[in-house]
């Protein structure tokens, strides 16, 4: 029997019946929840969007429709992240800019869940008067027994209680209907580095068993038509080693399942990067050719500050095997800029491993204390000035890096699922992301071609350092290319005169390094 995390403690459950004007009404308990619609805002990390869908996903049960109005809604919700100040900053000023409106719109509920409800939940209660609830990551799973305590007349609550059960057992839910979901396998993190506030506000490690992570993939697959994963844990590499499972071996079940045609994971620690995985990147045929691996720092010195448990050398071995074992792989990062006391020589050789790591791209931030992490303690005389220069510099310094990298993509063919458009200086265009996790924009056809969620072959004609420009060459609609040889179909027409040859490799830095 399942417990922990998606287990709901209160016996009372959702019942559904019609009124008499044909109206879905959801009773619970003595109350009745006829249709109302949800506004969520979701801060931070892909673990944070993945709560959300699953708190949208209950929230059905209680008659609740999700919205993206404002507005409209009867009830609004943030996810909060607690690791950045820029999420945390936003967050507060918006929630303090709904006062005014839930006294104009009598009857809103306004709960707060996610990182910062989990270490701070009871005194955003007694600060914001308008917000009715807070509740942290590890029950998420109870939002319906919360919204009724609250229409119940009961608010003013904050719940941050931890799953304390051995077991991690949830079933993905998702009501998007688009062919991607995030998979959360894993919660937690036991690292404790010394600036992040991950392990206070996730918990301990807790990993759900392959074969339960397996079957509802296998599920998803089939009855939802979901083609590309995203294995989610804040340490996703430490996946299983409770059960004696590997990351490594759950790929390799999943990369077996007929109609799943992309596999992603986020995010590692390079500590425990196995040589099983190592070589999964060599052999698994789904396995997304891109890999997030946060170093943090080029300095050994800050490193060790940090607790990350590896230095610059390891790091860079790492990156060795990887490229040795699959040459079309493309790394990003993490860089976290002006640790405490950061010295200008450890600044200049975190500058160095950018030159010999040669990412496709990171993400840099200056560093920001966080309450209860170790750093927090320690004594910083590095002025905020000098972060923020170090910051630009880095940034710059990198992009001119990606700059020169991405020139090798131009004329190369990718196979890519198309995920949406926009419009880039008036001119509507549609965008995908390759397996290598680089995304290229391209031009329709005409005005009212519709490729979303199409997969398609495109050609690079144009790089920056940031995206790719494009031209479509053949659109395989919402089959990729092997399913129409399987189905004995004659593939859809080139667009244009061009001959396919779909070039799936992401050049390395090997190939590309000037």
């Amino acid at each position: 029997m399942a417990t922990g995390l998606g287990i709901r403690q209160s016996q009372v459950r959702e019942q559904t019946q019609e009124d008499g004007q044909g109206r879905s009404i959801v009773k619970m308990g003595e109350l009745e929840f006829p249709p109302r619609k949800v506004w969520i805002k979701t801060f931070g990390c892909q673990m944070n969007y993945h709560d959300s869908e699953r708190i949208l996903s209950h929230l059905k049960d209680l008659n609740f429709a999700f919205t993206d109005e404002l507005s409209e809604a009867d009830m609004v919700l943030f996810n909060t992240c607690a690791v950045r100040d820029l999420a945390n900053s936003k967050f507060y000023g918006q929630l303090a800019d709904l006062k005014r409106l839930k006294k104009d719109k009598g009857g809103l509920v306004i709960g707060v869940g996610g990182c910062v409800a989990q270490t701070e939940g009871k005194e955003l209660i007694k600060r914001y008067k308008h917000l009715d609830f807070a509740f942290g990551p590890d029950v998420i799973d109870c939002i319906n027994d919360m919204v009724y305590r609250t229409y119940a007349g009961d608010s003013k609550f904050a719940i941050n209680s931890w799953d304390r059960s051995d077991n991690f057992s949830i079933e993905t839910k998702i009501t998007h209907g688009l062919p991607q979901a995030f998979i959360n396998i894993i919660k937690g993190c036991d690292k404790y580095c010394s600036y992040c506030i991950v392990p206070y506000t996730r918990g301990r490690e807790k990993s759900r068993r392959l074969e339960e992570v397996v079957t509802d993939v296998k599920k998803l697959v089939q009855y939802q038509g979901i083609q590309e994963i995203t294995l989610l844990g804040q340490n996703v590499n430490s996946y299983g080693k409770e059960n004696q499972e590997t990351l490594a071996a759950l790929l390799g079940e999943l990369d077996q399942i007929q109609g799943l045609e992309l596999i992603r994971y986020t995010t590692s620690h390079p500590y425990d990067v196995s040589d099983e995985l190592i070589t999964a990147h060599g052999s698994l045929k789904k396995l997304s050719k891109h890999l997030h691996l946060p170093v943090q720092s080029g300095s050994n010195s800050v490193l060790a500050r940090m607790l990350r448990e590896y230095s610059v050398e390891h790091y860079l071995d790492l990156l060795a095997k990887l490229r040795r074992v699959q040459p079309e792989i493309v790394i990003s990062t993490d860089i976290i800029v002006g640790f405490v006391d950061e010295t200008e020589e450890e600044f200049q050789e975190t500058l160095k491993l950018l030159d010999v790591a040669q990412f496709d791209f990171s993400y840099s931030y200056v560093y920001s204390e966080r309450n209860h992490t170790r750093s927090a303690k320690m004594s910083d005389s590095l002025p905020a000035s000098v972060k923020s220069q170090r910051l630009r510099y880095l940034q710059k310094y990198q992009l001119d890096i990606q700059q020169k990298l991405r020139q090798s993509l131009v004329g190369k063919r990718f196979l890519m699922l198309v995920e949406g458009h926009g419009n880039m200086g008036g001119i509507k265009k549609w965008r995908g992301r390759t397996s290598c996790n680089r995304i290229v924009h391209f031009l329709p056809v005409s005005d009212t071609s519709d490729y979303q969620w199409h997969w398609v072959e495109v050609q690079v004609t144009s790089a920056t350092a940031l995206s790719c420009q494009g031209k479509i060459l053949r659109d395989y609609g919402r089959r990729p290319p092997h399913l129409w040889s399987i189905y004995g179909e004659q593939l859809p027409p080139l667009v244009g005169n061009v001959q396919s040859q779909v070039d799936h490799s992401c050049p390395t830095t090997s190939q590309t390094r000037p």
